[in-house]
């Protein structure tokens, strides 16, 4: 066999083996475009939905706007919900605060009873300014909702309860673009928790529902920045700031704010 031969088979052998190598390539390239393109397609899917559930929690339904009502325990500006009112010629204790605040969480907890024991008792009036500005921070809407379902559960003579409720149900750690408060949680799971009757169940699931309360929230909330508030929580007595930093206990407070007046 001449050398011409054999040249020409190995060259022919080498160019099967390369055609081979290529289909292989071919083959395996095509297979991780396809893992890719289904882990694209999941990703997708994952974001669509997720954005979806997060625009369901934007709102408390997608009802009409129902007519507008200001809680029966309003101040008499509007702009705040009264705790307890207290006897004639005491002086009025305002709570700003937020509901998805961690701080005003913290001050609820060691203060917030003694606060409204006072007022019952008649020490001063206790009236809460809530403010919705997490929400920007946190890119959500549940300070909005909270506040809604708070001044909703004043419509039903549960407001001081309802207000605690939402603070014990807070999240541990602020995630920027969680739900914070969920619709299911607000408008259901607290109020069956407090023992609503079924009328005060479907009069207050009718307010969030129909965001009856709104234009009272946003007065509420637009007033505080009115007020000069910049931070919760803070805590006035007749309009005057507390300095409240250096108190310890319940009873320091107490006395701070009868030095205030």
């Amino acid at each position: 066999m001449s050398s011409n031969a054999t040249n020409r088979r190995e060259q022919l052998r080498r160019q099967q083996a390369a055609a081979a190598k290529q289909q292989r390539t071919t083959r395996i390239i095509g297979v991780i475009a396809g893992v890719l393109a289904l882990v694209l397609i999941g990703v997708f899917a994952y974001v669509i939905v997720t954005s979806q559930q997060n625009k369901a929690e934007s709102t408390p339904t997608n009802t009409a706007l129902a007519a507008q009502i200001v809680p029966p325990n309003a101040n008499a500006d509007g702009n705040a919900l009264v705790v307890a009112q207290g006897a004639a010629g005491t002086p009025t204790v305002t709570l700003y605060l937020d509901y998805q605040c961690p701080n005003c969480r913290i001050f609820e907890n060691n203060f917030g009873q003694m606060l409204d024991q006072e007022a019952q008792a008649g020490t001063w009036t206790l009236q809460n300014k809530t403010m919705t500005f997490m929400d920007s921070n946190l890119n959500n809407t549940a300070s909005t909702r909270a506040a809604l379902a708070a001044s909703c559960a004043a419509t039903v003579d549960h407001y001081a309860e309802y207000h605690l409720e939402i603070y014990n149900n807070q999240e541990t750690q602020e995630v920027r673009g969680s739900v914070g408060y969920s619709d299911e949680l607000l408008r259901v799971t607290i109020p069956t928790k407090l023992g609503f009757t079924s009328d005060q169940l479907t009069t207050f699931q009718a307010c969030y529902d129909g965001r009856a309360t709104q234009d009272f929230v946003t007065t509420v909330d637009k007033g505080a920045y009115t007020d000069g508030v910049t931070g919760t929580p803070t805590l006035r007595v007749n309009g005057k700031d507390v300095n409240y930093s250096n108190v310890t206990s319940v009873a320091g407070l107490k006395e701070l704010i009868l030095a205030s007046v």
